[in-house]
This record gives C-alpha cells, structure tokens and sequence, in this order.
C-alpha cells in the first residue's frame, strides 16, 4: 500500500496534501478553544472534514489504477464524482454552520477572543497554507490530475480563511488602541459570516460538477466535439446515419457511437470496419483524459441507440 501511494505522483500529493491539513486541523481545534474564537475553530472544522476528503480521494486514485472486474465491469472512475459530491455537501453544511454561528454571535452581543495569540496562529497558517496551495498547484502541471486538482481547492479555501482570519484578527487587535475597543468582541461573528460567504463560490464550484456527472449529464463541448467529428466521417465514408452518446466520470470519458450504413455497404470485411473505427477515435483525441471509446456499425436502424431530438443534436 504505502509503495502504491509513493510510487505515483498523484496519489504522493494527495497523501502530503492530506498530512498537511491534518497539521492544520489540529492547530486550528487546538488554537480555536485557546483562544475562544469560533471562527478559529471553524478553520479547524473545515480542515478536518478537507484531510477525510483528501483521503478518500487517495483511496479514489489508486481504486481508479486497478484493473476492471465482474463487479466493476467498466472500472471505477464513478468513486470520484462521489467523493467531489461529499466533499461539496461537507464544505456546504460548514457554510451554514458558519453563517448561523456568526449571527448568533452578533445577536447575543459578541464574543470575547484573545486576539494576540489569533494573530499569530492566522499569520502562520496564512503563510503555510498558499505556499502549500502554490506548491500543489505547481506540481499538478506534471500530474494533470483532476483530483489534485479538486483537492487543492480546499487549500485555496483554507488560504483564504486564514487571510480572512488574519486581517480580521489584525483589525480588531488594532482596535485596542481607539476609543472603538468595544466593538471587538463583534470582530469574531463578523468574521464568521465573512469566511461563509466567501466560501459559498468554491462550494458551487465543487458540487456543480459532481452533481452533473452522477447525473449522468452529458458535457456539451464533448458532445459536440463527437458530433462535429462524426459528422464529418459520415459524410467521408457515406454513412447512413449515426448515434452518439457521451458521459464524463472524473478523468474518464465514455463515448459511444453507433453507425448506420446500408445493407450493400461496399466495406463488409471486420478489419476495414476497425481501420475506420481506428481514424475516427484518433480523430476523437485523447487529451488528458482516459477515453473508453465504443463503434458499433449496423444495418438495422432499431440496434441504434435512441436518437436526439434535432434541437438536441443542433
């Protein structure tokens, strides 16, 4: 297992990106209670629930690695959506959370924060957590891996919580020396709501995706990048008709395509079929992702698939 891990370099960054929070959340629980912020503790929260998720997307890249079988007959690329969508329903219920603490902070007359110690702690952690983010980042340009990708997310979050933190924390520890030292104990609902407004964006940007590839929604671009390819080939190869379909499941792409052609068509020997099924997939490209690409070609037109409405295919 641990040789599984190190010996790719995306499941290698998952695994320090997942040790890393983990350094985070502690110092964020730890510091959170010293110091009576919740918003301090909310980053710890949120980190928690990001090391879980960094784990499981670390368990997703090496499930992705292993070969088909009669249960999983087309791999196991669905295990990503699903971990995207947990962790867009984890980040989701902590904005909430956020959001609520913060204006029952403000309701009940604030809180009272030790903003020395804050400062430090948000300073450190702002530090830590873009360098980290710069450092994924960079590194992904190697991997192309769409779940560094969506796990170095939560290290933008986590950097901008932190900035968040320590302006906020900065401010109100700058307060302390105006005739305005009473609106401190307001500093840290404030900032609560703050962190869970900004964070609502990157939630969307997380669920939006997963939730449309468990649908099973169809990626316009690629769908039309098939038809745009297929009809090009229909019209070289003088085929009858064609349908098409398309799904994305994290890095994979699944496309199917099935060819009409009439019952005299002049190429009837399998090996010409492949040699046109071999141009018409290197036409498709392979890009970064993993392509399972179906042809079938067919004289009857009940063993195509169900064809698009015309404003669909337009």
């Amino acid at each position: 297992m641990t040789q599984q891990i190190w010996r790719h370099g995306e499941t290698r960054l998952l695994f320090l990106s997942a040790l890393m929070m983990g350094v985070v959340a502690i110092g964020g629980l730890w510091m959170g209670i010293q110091s009576h912020s919740q918003a301090i503790l909310l980053d710890g929260i949120f980190s928690v629930a990001a090391m879980i998720i960094k784990l499981l997307m670390m368990l997703t890249a090496l499930l992705t690695r292993r070969k088909t079988g009669k249960r999983f007959p087309f791999g196991y690329w669905q295990c990503e959506p699903a971990v995207m969508l947990l962790e867009g329903i984890f980040t989701f219920f902590i904005v909430l959370y956020a959001l609520v603490a913060g204006m029952w902070g403000l309701w009940h007359g604030g809180r009272e924060v030790e903003f020395g110690t804050a400062v430090y702690y948000a300073a450190f952690f702002t530090l830590a957590d873009w360098s980290f983010y710069g450092y994924v980042r960079r590194a992904n340009k190697k991997v192309h891996s769409y779940l560094v990708h969506y796990d170095n997310v939560s290290w933008l979050i986590d950097a901008v919580l932190a900035t968040g933190l320590l302006i906020g924390f900065g401010g109100a520890r700058a307060l302390q020396f105006t005739p305005y030292a009473n609106l401190q104990v307001y500093v840290d609902p404030v900032i609560m709501m703050a962190l869970g407004i900004q964070m609502i964006f990157p939630t969307v940007q997380i669920l939006g995706p997963a939730i449309r590839q468990i649908l099973g929604m169809a990626p316009v671009a690629l769908h039309e990048h098939v038809q745009a390819v297929m009809d090009g080939f229909t019209v070289r190869y003088g085929f009858s008709d064609y349908v098409s379909g398309v799904q994305v499941f994290g890095r994979a792409e699944f496309i199917e395509i099935d060819i009409l052609v009439a019952p005299d068509y002049p190429l009837q020997q399998v090996t010409e079929l492949d040699f046109i099924r071999n141009e018409i997939a290197a036409a498709l490209g392979s890009g970064d992702h993993e392509k399972r690409v179906t042809i079938t070609f067919t004289t009857m037109k009940k063993w195509l698939a169900r064809k698009y409405d015309t404003e669909e295919r337009a």
